[in-house]
């Protein structure tokens, strides 16, 4: 599996997959592991961030807000890692099953205390298109164990996570050119048996 780091030298478009699923043998993890054997074939690198196994912390804590005008400062080792492989990353990836209608709680928390330090506290740019990180592409990817969800239900859970959580700080985030990719009811679809 793909670890930090760019895993192609052809020399294509950055590609930072964010994974939140705790088993590696999932159809999450299927899903992973297609994403970067097609993305690195394409000769674009690809960076993991694969959050269980790294054991990501994610509760925002007192030194997360260590932001001032100047920008951030004594920002945590873990959060200054992922904050280096977004800036590195043309396009992020969000791969995790849909949890209650939104992420997973640690894709959540890293949301929470990596996007807070990269947009900042003191947003001198603005939202949306003038957000900190415009220019650079989000996609989400996940799965559902429902074998449908009403377009209307659909549309109205992506909107916090995709208007809400990504483009207002300046992600393009791919819904306007294509859909997400949303695997639905792979809890029972799935031959590996070991959940979606």
């Amino acid at each position: 599996m793909a670890a930090a780091g760019n895993t192609s030298s052809k020399g294509g478009k950055t590609v930072l997959i964010v994974y939140a699923h705790p088993k590696p043998e999932s159809f999450n993890g299927a899903l992973l592991q297609k994403a970067i054997k097609e993305l690195s074939s394409k000769g674009h690198n690809v960076i993991v961030s694969d959050l269980y196994k790294m054991k990501f912390d994610p509760l925002v804590r007192l030194e997360d807000f260590s932001v001032s005008d100047a920008g951030p400062s004594d920002v945590s080792k873990d959060v200054q890692e992922e904050v280096d492989k977004v800036e590195q990353a043309d396009l992020v990836v969000f791969q995790f099953p849909l949890y209650w209608g939104s992420f997973p709680a640690i894709l959540k928390g890293w949301m929470d205390r990596v996007i807070q330090v990269m947009s900042g506290f003191v947003r001198k740019t603005g939202f949306y298109k003038k957000g900190d990180l415009k220019g650079k592409r989000a996609l989400l990817s996940f799965t559902t164990g429902s074998p449908s969800i009403p377009q209307e239900s659909l549309e109205a859970m992506l909107l916090p996570m995709q208007v809400g959580t990504l483009n207002v700080v300046g992600f393009d985030v791919l819904l306007w050119q294509a859909p997400p990719q949303v695997s639905f009811g792979v809890e029972k679809g799935w031959d590996g048996g070991k959940g979606f």
